[in-house]
């Protein structure tokens, strides 16, 4: 599912959205606002390219501010900016040069918590709006699986999560398993380090997959000599995590997930048959098809691959797994359960 099917789904896809849209305007109140009452979300976490603020504060003196900060208020009595962080710093810049008259802020004011879909609404929009650094895609790819996992509790979503957020960021989901590991694991000095362009993305990954130690001895090293080599990191990861895979064709693979990736491209090579499908397993599966028909067989088991994750670009149960989508999963688990019984 692309990001531009996406937001279609957000905006129109339930019958209950679409009988409240007379409520959902109701919800807000547009008002001029001093932009000293103004704060910027924490989930705000995009960088600014200076040269695009100054653009941006250039066309707000010609032309004003053409489009309305959305807010919320706080119990404190200011607002909190929900969208329009670049509008209200190009604003800050402009009184700070002495032209009071862009003091104030056209801000629609939202009177209630934001739902699930309106945050993700904002990420996706911000995700195409802008060419996002490689920490924000990662900061990004974190917050869109907290919300798409709630939402999927809530509204029909189909399609795995890592899938979803590859199209939405327009990357691959391994490149998300890997934005996701760098999350969980990667030490915060490091982190600081990739949010500030020090330590590039393959680094950084390479860096998560060491444990806690080994991570702040390699940070050590990194404060002596003012930079990190990924081969010295790749040195420790292949001392610790044997992980590495050879080819015939000398292409530089790795195992990320189950998954038998080729470094430099991220295309998936091959699905790695994860160790809980093992032979006791398979004879359990022979088994039971002895009771039931293979298609029945077929539909318990896409339950449990969907339900940990299987299939395509995620952890797969069988090796079709890179045949397998969404919408064609109980035929190619049909045709695997076939070549098996």
């Amino acid at each position: 599912m692309s990001s531009f099917n996406m937001l279609e789904l957000l905006n129109n896809g339930s019958e209950e959205n679409e009988n409240k849209k007379t409520e959902k305007i109701a919800r807000f109140k547009t008002i001029q606002i001093n932009i000293n009452e103004l704060i910027p979300s924490e989930e705000n976490f995009y960088s600014v390219n200076e040269e695009e603020l100054k653009n941006l504060k250039d066309s707000i003196e010609i032309f004003g501010v053409q489009q309305n900060l959305v807010v919320k208020k706080l119990d404190s009595g200011m607002y909190e900016i929900i969208a329009g962080h670049r509008r209200y710093l190009a604003l800050k810049k402009l009184v700070e040069e002495g032209k009071q008259q862009f003091a104030h802020a056209p801000c629609k004011v939202e009177n209630e918590e934001d739902s699930i879909k309106d945050r993700l609404l904002l990420l996706i929009t911000n995700s195409t709006a802008r060419q996002l650094t490689d920490w924000e895609k990662t900061q990004q790819a974190e917050k869109l699986k907290e919300l798409l996992t709630e939402y999927k509790k809530k509204e029909k979503l189909p399609g795995r999560v890592r899938e979803i957020i590859a199209d939405i960021l327009n990357t691959s989901p391994t490149q998300v398993a890997r934005m996701e590991s760098i999350s969980k694991n990667l030490t915060e000095e490091f982190k600081q380090e990739f949010k500030e362009d020090k330590v590039n993305i393959s680094s950084a990954y390479e860096i998560s997959k060491l444990d806690q130690d080994q991570q702040e001895d390699i940070f050590r090293e990194y404060q002596d000599k003012g930079n990190i080599s990924i081969q010295d990191v790749k040195k420790r990861t292949e001392t610790e995590e044997p992980s590495q895979v050879t080819s015939e064709t000398g292409e530089n693979l790795e195992i990320i997930n189950n998954e038998i990736v080729n470094k430099d491209t991220g295309e998936i090579v091959q699905q790695v048959v994860p160790n809980y499908l093992g032979q006791t397993v398979l004879e359990k599966i022979k088994d039971k098809v002895k009771e039931i028909t293979i298609d029945e067989m077929a539909n318990i088991i896409c339950e449990k691959c969907t339900g940990i994750g299987g299939g395509n670009g995620c952890s797969g149960l069988c090796n079709l797994a890179l045949l397998c989508k969404y919408t064609n999963r109980h035929d190619t688990c049909v045709k695997w359960l076939n070549t098996k019984i």
